[in-house]
């Protein structure tokens, strides 16, 4: 059984999707109480589910606790970097199971710097040997989602992903090393 699998930036946008897309019902289906929709458009199975937000996060590569400047990072699933995001695993861990048997993946995040970067971040952590498609939209009405399948690109904004990015690591280097910083700081002067 193959299928085209759409991921959308939060679970709302999911069942908007998949309400403009079936052509007939909606299967609503679980798994770890995490739904997602399985519908027909056009005869074509097409699978809907969410992202929560950021699934990944940024982590510092070398783990030097209080040190810096740190400068090394690198991307970590969210759950495994901040006990804030652990609810985010049942997400992606849904993701990257129903990832191995689809025929292709269409991001349909929003379209902004954070929304380019989360699915950016799926597609290339996630299924990183599929093309990931596009499908840009400004509401979430019926006829702007059809429009949005229909005329999907055939790759994720590049240069709009790597802005978010960019912003994502400078906002982590700064803030990290002011924060250990400051932390010598205040410890040193006690």
């Amino acid at each position: 059984m193959t299928y085209k699998l759409i991921i959308s930036e939060k679970p709302q946008a999911a069942l908007k999707i998949a309400t403009a897309l079936k052509d007939k019902d909606i299967e609503e289906k679980q798994k770890n109480k995490v739904s997602y929709f399985k519908i027909k458009y056009k005869q074509e199975e097409i699978i809907i589910a969410a992202a929560v937000g950021h699934l990944f996060a940024l982590t510092d590569k070398k783990k030097k606790g209080l040190l810096y400047p740190a400068f090394d990072v690198e991307w970590k699933e969210a759950h495994l970097v901040s006990k804030k995001a652990k609810f985010s695993e049942k997400y992606l861990d849904l993701i990257k199971e129903l990832s191995k048997n689809c025929e292709e993946i269409i991001i349909a995040t929003d379209k902004d710097l954070e929304g380019e970067l989360i699915g950016y971040n799926i597609a290339r952590f996630v299924s990183p040997n599929k093309n990931a498609k596009r499908m840009e939209f400004s509401t979430l009405t019926k006829d702007d989602i059809l429009n949005a399948l229909e005329n999907a690109k055939k790759e994720i904004d590049f240069p709009l992903a790597k802005a978010g990015e960019t912003r994502h690591i400078m906002d982590w280097i700064w803030g990290v090393n002011t924060s250990r910083a400051l932390t010598l700081a205040i410890k040193s002067a006690g």
